[in-house]
């Protein structure tokens, strides 16, 4: 069942504690898939997320309360991830294989997670955001088209060039 947010924005508005813990535990997993797709650290999105709602709870005030509060917040997740891309571009290490936070260690695919993210990495960087917003942050296509500032058609035709991509490279790894 789906969150509806604008009912806990005025609470939010207040400093309603439990509010915020509700929004945050149905937004993570989007704002985490938005800024993961960009940054490409686990430790750097950590720090975006919590940025992103610090800057939410400040402008919350500047929500308009039109059922779509998620798109709002993985917009802000989206241009911190940005702005932090641009100002550490060269720092940052593109390589996925070494970044090995990614997947968790106590996750049963664990061994099989290293050629997921070398699968990934084959991917541009909209066609990675769309995958990683739709699989991982359970997005529909017309938030993804949203967040991601492309026509509703774009990123369907992306998101489908992806996985025959991913389709395709993934079969050496059967």
């Amino acid at each position: 069942m789906s969150l509806n947010y604008d009912d806990y924005i005025e609470s939010l508005i207040n400093k309603d504690e439990n509010a915020f813990n509700i929004i945050y535990e149905h937004s993570n997993r989007s704002v985490f898939a938005v800024i993961i797709s960009i940054v490409k650290s686990k430790e750097i999105t950590e720090d975006l997320m919590q940025d992103t709602y610090i800057k939410a709870i400040t402008k919350i005030h500047t929500y308009k309360r039109n059922g779509k509060f998620l798109n709002w917040i993985c917009s802000i997740a989206y241009r911190n991830a940005i702005d932090y891309y641009n100002q550490n571009k060269k720092l940052i290490n593109m390589d996925l294989i070494q970044n090995e936070d990614l997947f968790p260690t106590d996750s049963p695919d664990y061994e099989s997670g290293y050629w997921i993210e070398e699968l990934l990495n084959k991917l541009d960087e909209t066609s990675r955001q769309i995958v990683l917003l739709h699989v991982i942050g359970e997005q529909t296509f017309k938030e993804i088209a949203a967040i991601v500032e492309k026509p509703l058609g774009t990123v369907l035709w992306l998101y489908n060039k992806a996985l025959a991509k991913l389709k395709k490279e993934g079969a050496g790894y059967e």
